[in-house]
């Protein structure tokens, strides 16, 4: 109780000093999985966000093939509610590639014991070489520690692809449904909907070579050798892309190029940004995202989304020292852009300050989403969740 009243004297406090601006600028969201709700906890900490000019907000992710989608109806509706309820705004993630789990009837043509079992399906999964006879099984992936995955899917397999669309389609058209019902001076609650997840070929979901023959023995034997970002093609594992740049008409032989992946992120994303229109969403609130190096930033560039970009360390410090920004935004023309997973890691109040300033003062900067929430709220001795003082007074004073 005494945690809540501090919280709410301290949101009072901050009241007085945001704007008087119809809607903010610029928003601030942390990121946190679909099934946490921490609109109270944001609200209790900075207070109602109407008139800020950064405003402070969630920015709940749906893996859209992990569970089934109509299980996020019911959870999208309460995240809609509690923005309204306490006046903290919105950014709606989607990521369709991500984590596959509650899909194996398009990637399972290995196990006739498992759901979804089908030989064809190696049609859907990525290929280590020219050829279904050459499909994965198995991937990786290393968010602070490396996990297995199931089988990259094959982004142009038309049965994924109606899948995709399906899907989308339900978070969409649930989202602008709460988005429509909000009266013109509360629009602002929806700062967003991010339509991809970090988007970059071979980075999120990776094949080691002949990875296949790891997939019946013990994760302690995998290979943790991992990816180097930065090397092209194959980042210094198996090179895949085979299926999709076969699907999508690219080429069917010959050696795989840097620029065929580039291809395949930019002609992906530009899949899924044609799928988001027609919803009533308007282009300032649709974002793509891409992460990697070089021409796989290109892939946020899309003529009807706005581009977001990845941030971590010093990047988030000063993103405007980035190629992100330096070479690939100019060739925008959208309204806004974003900072879709951006963290500074433990910082003192001046890098708060400074990396907040540097970031939002970027021309057309028009939210960073820190990842995820638990890195400024930590518990206290007492179990409660305290914000990192730093961050707290950095965000209070843009306000």
């Amino acid at each position: 109780m005494k945690a809540r009243i501090l919280g709410f004297l301290s949101g009072l406090l901050l009241l007085a000093s945001c704007g008087q601006e119809e809607a903010p600028r610029q928003y601030f969201f942390f990121n946190a999985h679909y099934f946490l709700y921490n609109t109270q906890l944001v609200y209790d900490t900075f207070g109602p966000q109407d008139s800020c000019r950064l405003a402070v907000g969630t920015a709940p992710l749906f893996y859209l093939f992990e569970h089934p989608v109509s299980e996020y109806k019911p959870v999208l509706e309460k995240h809609f509610a509690l923005a309204e309820q306490y006046r903290i705004p919105l950014l709606v993630e989607l990521d369709p590639i991500s984590f596959m789990n509650d899909a194996p009837q398009l990637w399972n043509w290995f196990d006739p014991e498992r759901p979804g079992y089908d030989p064809a399906n190696r049609e859907n999964v990525e290929w280590y070489d020219w050829g279904s006879e050459h499909a994965v099984r198995i991937g990786w992936l290393n968010w602070g520690r490396q996990i297995r995955l199931q089988p990259m899917i094959n982004l142009f397999s038309p049965a994924y692809q109606e899948a995709v669309r399906e899907r989308t389609d339900s978070m969409m058209t649930w989202t602008a449904a709460w988005y429509k019902s909000l009266p013109k001076k509360d629009k602002w609650l929806l700062g967003g909907v991010k339509i991809t997840g970090e988007l970059a070929f071979g980075i999120n979901n990776w094949y080691y070579p002949d990875g296949n023959s790891y997939a019946d023995r013990p994760v302690s034997e995998d290979p943790t050798s991992s990816i180097q970002l930065d090397v092209f093609p194959d980042r210094t594992v198996a090179q895949i892309g085979y299926a999709a740049l076969t699907y999508m008409g690219r080429k069917t032989s010959g050696e795989v190029t840097a620029e065929d992946i580039f291809a395949i992120e930019k002609e992906y994303a530009r899949f899924v940004a044609d799928l988001v229109q027609g919803y009533g969403i308007p282009r300032e609130r649709l974002f793509s995202h891409s992460g990697g190096r070089s021409d796989d930033l290109d892939a946020a560039i899309q003529p009807n989304t706005c581009p977001s970009w990845t941030f971590y360390w010093e990047e988030a410090v000063d993103p405007g020292k980035m190629e992100q920004i330096i070479d690939y935004l100019p060739t925008s023309d959208a309204p806004y852009w974003g900072c879709a997973e951006w963290n500074i890691g433990d910082a003192s109040p001046e890098l708060w300050e400074k990396s907040l300033e540097n970031t939002f003062s970027i021309p057309r900067c028009r939210f960073a989403t820190i990842f995820n929430y638990d890195s400024v709220f930590k518990p206290d001795s007492a179990g409660v969740l305290r914000p990192d003082p730093g961050a707290y007074e950095a965000l209070r004073r843009r306000f």
